[in-house]
């Protein structure tokens, strides 16, 4: 797994999928909490000044252990909404987990 800056979204492919998240501390500790979620997955970052762009290809998982960890602080994962402007793919939330994927043309994730 790495992270991968890249200077433009339009290098990203079709099937990478996660969150879009204002830019600041919550962004970057998101980017690390998705690379410690994410252990098999290269993690794309785009920074666009405003908002960051985190993204892995077909699934991303973020759970709200490693978010705090890497906050150094508790967050309710509900909270990210506020912060998240916008997302690639499908997200199913649950307390613990929030989880964006692709749909397969049998509907599994």
């Amino acid at each position: 797994m790495t992270i991968i800056e890249l200077e433009s979204d339009a290098a990203l492919d079709v099937d990478h999928v996660g969150p879009v998240i204002r830019a600041g501390r919550l962004a970057e500790c998101v980017i690390d909490a998705v690379a410690a979620d994410n252990p098999d997955r290269d993690v794309v970052v785009v920074d666009r000044d405003d908002y960051v762009r985190i993204h892995t290809r077909g699934r991303c998982r973020l759970t709200r252990e490693s978010l705090e960890r890497a906050l150094g602080e508790a967050f309710q994962l509900e909270a990210l909404e506020i912060e998240m402007p916008s997302f690639k793919g499908r997200l199913r939330t649950r307390t613990d987990e929030f989880l964006w994927y692709l749909t397969t043309s049998d509907g599994e994730a």
